[in-house]
């Protein structure tokens, strides 16, 4: 926040409304790191602060508004909302892949991996766990 006052000045960036957000969130922050120093050894509770920390969520706004003014993004976006079935599609193609060889693998090593220190993890004696192993 400080290198940013000093780099445009104070106002333009008091003249972005995001700016005053991430001023805000930076000064409850600070606020809440010293208030925390100097009550630690009164006991007294931090719970009120639970709402101030809540705001610094809001911060992630601030992406979604980077991302939506790049032009390169705009047309990254778009290029895969048009493409989403066919992502769609290659799932369902791999989900049966690892389906048939989830099969062959309980068909072929199902309840032959009896090692002396126990089942290993990966094993084909259940579907679901032969799932999990060819994933």
């Amino acid at each position: 926040m400080t290198v940013k006052l000093l780099a445009i000045g104070v106002g333009k960036y008091v003249g972005d409304k995001m700016n005053i957000l991430d001023g805000s969130v930076v000064m409850l922050s600070i606020f809440e790191i010293v208030y925390g120093l100097l009550m630690a050894g009164e006991g007294v509770s931090m719970k009120a602060m639970g709402t101030m920390r809540l705001i610094r969520t809001f911060r992630v706004f601030r992406i979604a508004r980077l991302l939506t003014g790049l032009q390169q993004m705009q047309m990254i976006f778009a290029v895969i909302a048009k493409s989403y079935m066919s992502f769609f599609y290659m799932f369902m193609l791999m989900m049966i892949f690892i389906f048939i060889f989830s099969l062959i693998g309980i068909s072929l090593f199902g309840n032959q991996m009896n090692y002396p220190d126990g089942l290993p993890r990966g094993n084909f004696d259940s579907f679901s766990i032969a799932f999990v192993t060819v994933f």
